[in-house]
């Protein structure tokens, strides 16, 4: 599975933000979906984008983690 999420640059989101949610995100995907490879970068807007998952349930349940983490910003201390 890969993931790509785009960050608008605008937000001013540091680097170290990033790399922890990254390391958050493996942290929480890699024990239920091996094969996963993260990509976050700055752009002009926000997204996010799966591949690699063919069931909708399987996309539905990464989101449902994705936005667990981002809600969850005990990883940012």
């Amino acid at each position: 599975m890969r993931i790509n999420i785009t960050l608008d640059k605008e937000q001013k989101i540091s680097q170290a933000t990033l790399d922890a949610l990254e390391a958050e995100l493996y942290r929480n995907l890699q024990p239920i979906y091996p094969k996963t490879a993260i990509r976050i970068r700055k752009g002009s807007a926000n997204g996010v984008e799966l591949s690699g998952l063919k069931l909708d349930e399987d996309k539905k349940r990464v989101m449902e983690i994705m936005q667990q983490v981002w809600e969850d910003d005990s990883w940012l201390h």
